[in-house]
């Protein structure tokens, strides 16, 4: 680092003329009181112990594994530890020195970088008071100040965004190829911090094959070169993270695209469920989105009121400059459809803001005036009264106390992190080595138990989906009965027809062979297949009926099921058990004419410690159980019926172990 800044204080190419216009005096001051309380608002946040949702669960557990292992190791239950990693690697170095807090606040200079990155392009445009303002304007976003003070990626990314957009600007004022290396790097690092960040490469060819197309033909040499060089290094950036997903979870994209990429570690049904609740947050109408993303906050965190102006960002197209902010801003703004998370217009964010600046350019004093507006009501005793109380991820005050070290950090996280409770639980009460399946997400950036979470995998899934297999409406209580004259048969398939509820899967719990009114005993050649999901398909062969095999993917026409029986077997009839809950299911057996009947099982014996034994075979010793579902009603009302024994019960999760 201190080589690479030698280098560009040697090197770096002189500033344009307009670069050295300032800022009047009555502004700097006008802004200096808010940017000091809000500077250490931000610091003293970060150097408290980090207590975020996602940054405990997920973004430093994964280091914090990392960092155990002294190296990367295969994880295949996680589905967080197979995204792009590229900011959790950075924390890394910092975690090794100052461990959570020391990531966090690594997170935050970048909170800290991109204000000055908008004052310093402002002054390139020679408009350095829009620079200044649109900087604190976004310096003073709530959800940009709760971002950048914990170990989350999405100020790194925003950063970084804007860093490609600025370096695209130089370059097209003087068309040096050596850009191409800041442009490429930094753009290929934008995906490798979070998946979202391809719209940065995607923006740096469009803007070069623009360039390209319009330049004079003595000129389109370098412009191509350029492209190459910036188009090589983005993939050099993004590619270890493709890599290691192709080689170590057969899906280069993984978790997402499994229909594409099939494999055994994600199911496509979770894949469209979370595709499907990121994109309404369970919201049933959408129409007041501009004002829950500003204001209220009911999206994960407030923009900021100041961002209700954002439309005026559009008479920014007057000018050259507010055309290409504009633009960029629409690029960064594609994948947001896909999350309607408030974080996840931070990208987005540093570009509304100039365009509001340049909008008010008319009127420094007025434009001095939105700042000061913005920070007041962004300081966390005013951003109380008017957020919703749904809207509860925000900076509540200054933990000087914690950030000093006068308080002790497991104090501070017992009274702030209920995750940090249940992961502290099970390190002191499960045994090492142990695995524990867990309803809910823990702060495993604190723990050292091996925990399988319930919606991070198909693996945690399926053991969800044996624990469920005593509710009512899951047991096989129906057969369907196929039955036709006897013939030779070396295999056999089945094939579903039905479609209906974009939810409902298919299912079987057993499969069985006939013959003359005898089954047919199973045997070591026979050998299984399925259309969907194919690796759980021996599930419905293994006489078990607290577990079964799941399409996990909605039905369509199409889906099969094949037997190879490995030579000639004799049969007249093929039972199925199921469960009452897949009405639309419509199953034939292929190349037969058989007479179909629906019969009615009775209800299988108490399931319960059937499917407890179950997930203990599986590998899995511990439950940590808690919320307010049917599982923590029966799991905690008789845990004996369940062959389950209390070993401790800490804020509403109950720690069980299989007998």
């Amino acid at each position: 680092g201190i080589i690479a800044l030698g280098l560009n204080w040697k090197y770096a190419a002189a500033p344009v003329e307009a670069a050295s216009a300032r800022l009047p005096a009555w502004q700097k001051w006008s802004f200096a009181i808010p940017v000091i309380l809000f500077t250490l608002l931000y610091l003293s946040n970060s150097i408290a112990p980090e207590h975020s949702p996602d940054g405990q669960a997920y973004h430093l557990a994964n280091v914090y594994r990392f960092f155990r292992q002294h190296g990367f190791e295969r994880i295949t239950t996680n589905m967080y530890a197979s995204i792009s990693q590229g900011a959790e690697m950075l924390y890394l170095f910092a975690f090794s020195l100052g461990r959570h807090a020391a990531a966090a606040t690594f997170h935050c200079c970048f909170l800290f970088a991109l204000p000055l990155l908008m004052f310093a392009y402002g002054r390139r445009i020679g408009n350095p008071a829009a620079g200044a303002c649109a900087g604190l304007f976004f310096f003073f976003s709530p959800v940009a100040g709760v971002d950048g003070a914990s170990a989350y990626n999405d100020i790194a990314l925003a950063a970084c965004g804007f860093a490609v957009f600025y370096l695209l600007e130089i370059w097209r004022e003087n068309r040096r190829i050596a850009l191409a290396a800041p442009v490429g790097l930094i753009a290929g690092f934008c995906f490798a911090i979070k998946y979202t960040g391809f719209v940065a490469g995607l923006y740096v060819l469009a803007i070069l094959a623009w360039e390209y197309l319009r330049a004079p033909r003595e000129r389109r040499r370098e412009t191509a070169i350029t492209a190459a060089l910036a188009a090589g290094l983005m993939l050099a950036m993004a590619a270890p993270w493709l890599i290691r997903n192709w080689i170590w979870l057969h899906n280069p994209v993984s978790p997402f695209f499994n229909r594409i990429f099939p494999n055994p570690y994600t199911h496509i049904s979770f894949e469209d469920s979370y595709r499907h609740d990121m994109r309404t947050y369970g919201q049933s109408s959408l129409k007041p989105l501009f004002w829950m993303l500003t204001v209220s906050g009911q999206l994960g965190g407030q923009l900021g009121p100041i961002f209700l102006l954002s439309p005026l960002a559009l008479f920014g197209l007057r000018s050259r400059a507010g055309r290409r902010i504009l633009l960029a801003g629409l690029f960064f703004l594609l994948p947001y459809p896909a999350n309607l998370g408030a974080r996840f217009l931070l990208p987005v964010l540093p570009f509304a803001a100039l365009g509001i600046a340049l909008a008010f350019e008319f009127s420094s004093a007025l434009r001095t005036g939105l700042v000061l507006i913005a920070a007041f009501l962004a300081w966390p005793a005013e951003l109380s009264r008017y957020s919703s109380p749904d809207g509860d991820w925000r900076l509540t005050g200054m933990p000087w106390q914690a950030a000093a070290g006068l308080v002790s950090q497991d104090s501070f996280l017992a009274q702030n992190s209920p995750e940090w409770v249940a992961a502290r639980t099970l390190d002191q009460f499960v045994p090492a080595g142990k695995r524990v399946w867990s309803s809910s997400a823990i702060a495993e950036a604190y723990s050292t138990t091996d925990v399988l979470v319930n919606y991070y995998s198909a693996e945690g899934q399926l053991i969800q989906d044996i624990l469920y297999s005593p509710r009512g409406v899951h047991p096989p209580t129906l057969e369907m009965r196929y039955s036709f004259p006897a013939r030779t048969l070396t295999h056999l398939r089945l094939v579903q027809k039905g479609a209906g509820d974009p939810n409902e899967m298919w299912s079987i719990a057993e499969m069985r062979f006939f013959h003359a009114g005898n089954e047919i005993p199973q045997e070591k050649s026979w050998r299984y297949s399925a259309s969907s999901f194919p690796w759980d398909i021996g599930l419905a062969f293994d006489r078990n009926p607290a577990t079964r095999w799941r399409s996990w993917e909605a039905i369509h026409p199409g889906m099969t099921i094949n037997v190879d029986f490995g030579h000639p077997v004799e049969i007249d009839g093929v039972d199925l058990q199921c469960s009452h809950d897949e009405p639309d299911v419509d199953v034939v057996i292929d190349g037969i004419d058989a007479k179909a009947e629906k019969l009615g099982l009775p209800e299988p014996a108490d399931l319960r410690r059937l499917a407890t034994a179950t997930v203990k075979a599986r590998g899995i010793d511990y439950l940590m159980i808690g919320g307010d579902g049917w599982l923590e009603k029966e799991t905690h009302g008789d845990p004996a019926r369940w062959g389950l024994r209390r070993i401790a019960d800490r804020g509403g999760n109950w720690v069980f172990e299989i007998e």
